[in-house]
């Protein structure tokens, strides 16, 4: 099972959960923050990966002049 990735689509998928499953409306309500939280975390995770890209590079970049001044 695929989790959609826009709020609209989780929202309609949460929906049809409820009607398949026997599920509280407090638990799709802690399923969905879960879900928010770790997209969350994982936006962050590709922030912090793609800065450390963009440094690494420059640094790489200044190294390269460096040595051919």
């Amino acid at each position: 099972m695929i989790i959609p990735r826009s709020k609209v689509a989780l929202e309609a998928w949460l929906a049809d959960l409820h009607r398949v499953f026997a599920v509280s409306e407090m638990g799709l309500a802690f399923l969905a923050l879960q879900i928010t939280e770790l997209e969350n975390k994982c936006a962050a995770l590709r922030k912090r990966m793609h800065h450390k890209a963009q440094s690494n590079r420059r640094a790489k970049q200044r190294r390269a002049l460096r040595s051919a001044a």
